[in-house]
């Protein structure tokens, strides 16, 4: 498998030697029930379970890879990545830190040491691994345009856009956003950081 300096979270099964593209179609996050992540050649490839608290990601063999769900007594909207064989593996937090009229977010994502609970000493690990933020475009911020990157080396990791999904797509529809992961990056992983973006802002 690829390797890439962005943390494995999930899995390194889920690291490829390519970029991926995967479809966030329609009202991706709001079926009641879940919904199907496609490739771009309409191949089913993820299927994510929605809860009230909770989203569960499987891969197509009904395997679950992934659990995202919300800490319930928290200041900002915040959310932990399980993996593991019983989903007991906290091995991501993702913190939503601010929103202005949509037009301007930021998500954290964090992983282990985590603040405040493994070394309350330690300050480095306030700072986060990982940016999801808006890109600017005509020097206005818009989540229709969304990174995910190292916010210290600049290194991209994976990008959410709609206009992508109109190149590459024919898309015409606003529901419909590309979730474009570079080589070597667990796809897995940025799956579930735009699962918790559009959480946490509704795209």
């Amino acid at each position: 498998m690829a390797t890439n300096s962005c943390p494995v979270v999930v899995a390194r099964d889920y690291c490829y030697d390519k970029e991926v593209q995967l479809q966030l179609k329609g009202e991706w996050l709001f079926h009641c029930g879940g919904f199907t992540i496609k490739d771009v050649d309409g191949n089913d490839v993820f299927q994510v379970k929605n809860h009230v608290y909770s989203q569960e990601l499987f891969n197509m063999e009904g395997q679950k890879v992934a659990e995202i769900s919300r800490k319930k007594m928290a200041m900002r909207i915040t959310y932990h990545i399980y993996s593991g064989p019983e989903m007991t593996e906290r091995c991501a937090t993702l913190n939503l830190r601010h929103t202005g009229l949509h037009k301007k977010a930021h998500v954290y994502v964090y992983q282990a040491p985590f603040a405040s609970r493994d070394d309350p000493t330690n300050i480095d690990n306030m700072e986060p691994d990982i940016i999801i933020k808006a890109k600017t475009v005509n020097n206005c911020p818009t989540i229709s345009e969304v990174i995910i990157v190292n916010e210290k080396t600049g290194e991209e990791y994976a990008e959410i856009s709609k206009e992508r999904a109109r190149e590459v797509l024919g898309e015409t529809s606003d529901k419909t956003y590309l979730l474009t992961v570079k080589s070597g990056v667990d796809v897995a992983f940025m799956v579930m950081c735009a699962v918790f973006f559009n959480i946490a802002v509704k795209l």
